[in-house]
């Protein structure tokens, strides 16, 4: 789980601009833009480029360029983005740390100046793009960068903890009745890092005992989390099958105790449970995650045999 980033790189552009990009709303490049990506707001036009590079390069270009002579920049504050279980708490505990003004966002970036720094409080995950949208609060912190950046990661145990007192803490494990570990190990692995769901603090190999006389290795993992167990519980659920074929066994426990996928919610079945997870999941994973997990899927499918039984959940059906 990420806590904190850098923002896109923001500059104000006056004058006539030379540089390839494509030409977009200013809160739309905020919108698609990545961490140290570079955009440039046209001060005179209203609009925005984003240029997918870092602003080192994208500022050696055009100084380097003889054709931009008539230009001013001006950059806004550098961004740090921080994720907190609850943004009003969060931003007013930053607040207080760092002596900052809480504005809108927007508001924010117009008012900063290089000697600023914006710090953006989200509770969305950091492994993607963000919108304004996504940020609920913004602030302007009249300290350089390296002060502030410095503060928060220093704090942020503080800030984690005050912010939300209480955490869940969850153990997954994977049972795979033919021993191909190494992918659905690595479907969960990338689903829980993907959608941030929280800090993985452990993880290795045990023994399970589904019946009587009947032990089988399992992969054992533990997640310190925000999210409620049936949360995480629901979204793995679409780890273990793709459409009605099962791929893995994953089972959730809290204080010791198995997680049956009838708490989950209203569901005819286990397969109309899997059915909404899965289409949950594909829609929240990022592009690449999503690959990643499709190609590891079809090679679990040419190494399973066509007359696969199901098994219940590590081997118990009523979970």
């Amino acid at each position: 789980m990420r806590f904190i980033r850098l923002g896109p790189a923001i500059f104000f552009v006056e004058g006539e601009l030379e540089t390839t990009g494509e030409i977009m709303a200013p809160e739309d490049a905020f919108r698609l833009s990545n961490e140290l990506e570079t955009i440039l707001v046209l001060k005179e036009k209203g609009t925005a480029i984003l240029i997918r590079d870092h602003p080192w390069k994208v500022l050696t270009d055009i100084i380097n360029s003889k054709a931009q002579t008539k230009i001013k920049i001006t950059p806004a504050a550098p961004m740090i983005i921080v994720r907190v279980p609850d943004a009003k708490k969060g931003a007013e505990l930053l607040k207080e740390k760092l002596e900052g003004q809480i504005l809108d966002p927007y508001d924010a970036i117009l008012t900063s100046s290089p000697s600023t720094t914006l710090v953006m409080v989200t509770e969305k995950p950091l492994t993607r793009a963000l919108s304004f949208e996504d940020i609920a609060k913004a602030l302007v912190v009249a300290k350089n960068f390296h002060e502030v950046y410095k503060t928060i990661v220093l704090e942020a145990p503080v800030i984690m903890l005050e912010t939300k007192p209480e955490w869940n803490e969850i153990t997954i494990k994977l049972y795979d009745a033919l021993g191909h570990y190494k992918e659905n190990i690595e479907r969960l692995v990338i689903t829980i890092e993907d959608l941030d769901l929280g800090f993985i603090v452990a993880e290795g190999w045990d023994w399970d005992y589904p019946r009587p006389l009947l032990k089988v290795p399992v992969y054992k993992l533990r997640l310190i989390t925000w999210e409620k167990p049936e949360r995480i519980k629901f979204l793995l659920k679409g780890l273990e099958y793709k459409g009605y074929k099962r791929l893995c066994d994953i089972d959730v426990i809290v204080k010791g105790e198995k997680l049956s996928w009838i708490k989950i919610g209203k569901f005819s079945s286990k397969f109309e449970l899997a059915t909404k997870a899965r289409n949950e999941l594909e829609s929240m994973l990022s592009e690449d995650a999503l690959k990643r997990i499709l190609e590891l899927e079809e090679k679990l499918f040419k190494m399973e045999p066509e007359n696969q039984s199901e098994l219940g959940e590590s081997g118990e059906s009523g979970k």
